[in-house]
């Protein structure tokens, strides 16, 4: 006579989730791993506008920038690097002031004579102009703008909660313990490819556990960043106070060209004073507070290893101290806070990250293939067991069983 299966809630859970959120998952791991070539690959597509086609010295960045500040008065520069790798140009990011129009928001400067070689509207697309960075939306909006990242979020969340699930799913029920769960670590390749795809998708698991939880657990903290996690932070641990705390004040933006030497000359002192071994790297602004940032790092280079940059913020144009961005001098918070991005990227630990999260990538879309051809493979059974089940049900009344 058949028995009413029981219910395994955990393994329901798991397995639910699972579906639930398996095409967002597979989503963002493809999409993380093409991104983890990000800088490169944008660079590839676009060679000419990123690769100088002259040969001799490399112009000072911020020469080229105030020239062409000079020539484009009707133009806020945003941001630019003060390191240009030799033969690349230089990147400038621009809005147009009060009552001016602009083709592009991304603008290219000759890294070798600072003319204007080209641009690019800033945002996502499909041409070979924006497609990275619409993979990037795409893998952290859908494309959706805010309900495409509260989904993301959300299957997030399931993804951490299916982790820890999956891990609790492991344990053995009876003992001993460590001899009946070594085996849930290996793969056999003796047995039928669904035995096989069994043992990979719990094995994989396992071995990579803590990346994968490590990785939900930043996509969830990030996609509800402003909505969760920065007042549950602040809450426990706050930072320290800064410009951004406020909304910008209502006045008009000064129209004055920005001093970009004297400001870096200005930050450089001052930093170089506390943290001699770093290295001036980007100059970014914000008009609406008449703000000017100069961004240090390591190498001279963008990059997020450790904690990030520091970012020293200043007026504009009487070069006043503002506010000093240092993870590394403020709270607990802040110090997570600032780790998310460098931990869901890899680059906390350099390029070793990055391939580290990349081989993650590749696990998780893996374990999303293995999971549901699992699933797949043992529904015909759920099922049949379930039907001889209610139709036991009936004889056992009229027998009295």
């Amino acid at each position: 006579m058949a028995r009413k299966p029981q219910t395994n809630i955990w393994l329901w859970l798991h397995r639910y989730m699972g579906l639930v959120t398996l095409v967002f998952l597979a989503i963002a791991a493809v999409t993380g791993c093409i991104l983890c070539f990000a800088k490169p690959l944008d660079a590839a597509l676009n060679a000419d506008l990123f690769k100088t086609k002259n040969s001799g010295e490399q112009i000072s960045p911020i020469a080229a920038v105030e020239a062409f500040q000079t020539e484009h008065p009707d133009l806020f520069i945003h941001s630019f690097p003060l390191k240009v790798r030799k033969g690349r140009n230089i990147l400038v990011q621009v809005e147009p002031k009060p009552g001016a129009t602009i083709e592009y928001e991304n603008i290219f400067l000759d890294g070798v004579t600072g003319e204007v070689i080209g641009g690019r509207e800033g945002g996502p697309g499909w041409g070979r102009r924006h497609i990275v960075e619409g993979m990037l939306f795409f893998h952290y909006t859908l494309l959706g703008g805010n309900w495409g990242r509260w989904i993301m979020g959300v299957a997030a969340l399931g993804w951490f909660a299916g982790n820890l699930i999956g891990f609790y799913l492991t344990f053995p029920k009876r003992g001993p313990f460590w001899a009946n769960w070594k085996k849930f670590w290996t793969i056999s390749f003796r047995g039928p490819p669904a035995r096989f795809l069994l043992d990979l998708h719990r094995a994989s698991g396992l071995w990579v556990l803590i990346g994968v939880t490590v990785l939900a657990f930043t996509s969830v903290a990030m996609n509800f960043f402003f909505e969760a996690f920065t007042p549950a932070v602040q809450a426990v641990s706050p930072a320290k106070p800064s410009p951004w705390d406020a909304p910008a004040p209502q006045t008009a933006p000064n129209l004055d060209p920005i001093d970009f030497a004297g400001a870096l000359e200005k930050g450089t002192l001052w930093v170089t004073a506390e943290r001699p071994a770093w290295k001036p790297t980007k100059m970014l602004t914000d008009p609406e507070r008449d703000l000017v940032g100069v961004l240090y790092t390591r190498n001279g280079y963008e990059n997020y290893s450790g904690l990030g940059p520091i970012f020293y913020w200043m007026k504009g144009r009487t070069g006043e101290f503002v506010y000093e961005d240092n993870p590394y001098r403020d709270s607990a918070g802040r110090k997570l806070s600032r780790s998310l991005y460098p931990l869901h990227s890899g680059e906390i630990a350099g390029w070793f990250g990055v391939a580290i999260i990349f081989l993650l990538g590749l696990a998780t879309t893996e374990m999303c293939v293995s999971g549901l051809y699992v699933w797949w493979r043992k529904r015909g059974p759920r099922i049949a067991q379930k039907k001889a089940a209610r139709q036991s049900a009936p004889q056992k009344a009229a027998t009295g069983a």
